[in-house]
């Protein structure tokens, strides 16, 4: 009996030093995961809800920033491995000063009917017949929530369109929701508004929708998906990982995209995705609002960014000589594609 329990208690043993040494080869890989909280992250929220990040054995830890400007510094140090954000000014200014970080997969564009932000103008100004048209802004009180930002190079080509520019315009900085109160006040004249924002302001009764983004400037860029260079020099398999459940994620939500709305295959577990895992709750509102496009193969919008990149160079809001192929790497979506294939819609 003894020797049983001996040989039993061997068996114990061996099994459970097995999984010791196996334990570490099945941990998962920790990965930080910066966002803003918009909806435009869904890529990212779907790829978790689904477990499309577990299946790549990733352990993603979601960590909220209120702009993507702060998520530059922790970036470039290695504690956030992969942010969420725009490419602007500050972007290339950063890079220059030697803190580095890569655009390597579309996030957020205006494309056809798929315009979730629109030049919006006050409603009384509109319903009086004195503003119908670019020109109509000259001398308007309009804001951008920056100087070196997407809105800001596509109000100047918009308003260039009509032998204008955007020092035309009495120009100021507010944030979105500032700017949503202050149409309400009567204090501004136009601006760029995305969704929600859009929808809310034109619920309200406070704004008219004047022109889509994409009338003013179709295919625009207006985010992207970065890696700091340390996850991508330090774990580049990891890096891999994340790309395949985030490319899955998002070709569910271009599946979901029908008729300027979350309504194709799929759209409803879209929209309780999106309401558990960003700022906008309300699945009505999100049911109702015109949602982003972006490139269900992932691809990064270089053109869009070119001409972001001129415009801030032209107004000396970057400092060196840092170029657009310089910020981005496709490498992750081209490793992504060759495992997962070309993007082919569900319907």
């Amino acid at each position: 009996m003894l020797k049983i329990l001996h040989i039993i208690s061997a068996v114990a043993f061996s099994a459970s030093a097995c999984a010791a040494l196996l334990a570490p080869a099945l941990a998962a890989d920790k990965v930080n995961i910066a966002y803003i909280g918009g909806t435009a992250d869904v890529g990212f929220y779907i790829a978790d809800a689904k477990g499309y990040l577990q299946q790549e054995g990733v352990e993603a830890k979601f960590i909220v920033f209120d702009s993507s400007a702060r998520m530059v510094a922790p970036l470039a140090t290695g504690d956030i491995d992969v942010g969420s954000g725009a490419i602007n000014a500050a972007t290339y200014n950063a890079f220059q000063r030697g803190i580095t970080m890569r655009a390597v997969a579309d996030k957020a564009r205006n494309k056809g009917d798929y315009s979730y932000q629109a030049l919006v103008v006050r409603k009384d100004l509109w319903d009086s017949g004195a503003v119908r048209s670019l020109k109509d802004l000259k001398g308007r009180k309009f804001v951008t929530t920056a100087n070196g930002a997407n809105e800001a190079a596509v109000i100047e080509e918009a308003m260039r369109s009509v032998g204008l520019t955007s020092a035309d315009l009495d120009m100021s900085l507010l944030s979105m929701p500032q700017q949503v109160a202050a149409y309400a006040s009567g204090v501004l004249d136009a601006s760029i508004l995305p969704e929600p924002f859009l929808s809310a302001a034109i619920k309200q009764r406070t704004v008219v929708s004047m022109i889509p983004m994409s009338k003013l400037r179709e295919d625009d860029v207006s985010g992207v998906i970065v890696y700091g260079d340390a996850f991508i020099k330090n774990r580049p398999e990891v890096a891999r990982k994340v790309m395949r459940a985030y490319i899955r994620g998002l070709r569910d939500y271009v599946d979901a995209l029908k008729d300027k709305r979350l309504a194709g295959p799929g759209a409803e577990e879209v929209v309780d995705i999106i309401a558990r895992y960003s700022t906008v709750k309300d699945k009505d509102v999100l049911r109702s609002i015109i949602p982003h496009y972006v490139d269900p193969d992932g691809t990064v919008g270089v053109d869009s960014l070119r001409k972001d990149w001129a415009f801030y160079k032209e107004v000396k809001l970057i400092a060196g000589d840092v170029t657009v192929d310089q910020i981005i790497d496709d490498s992750f979506v081209a490793a992504a594609l060759k495992d997962l294939g070309p993007y082919k819609p569900k319907r």
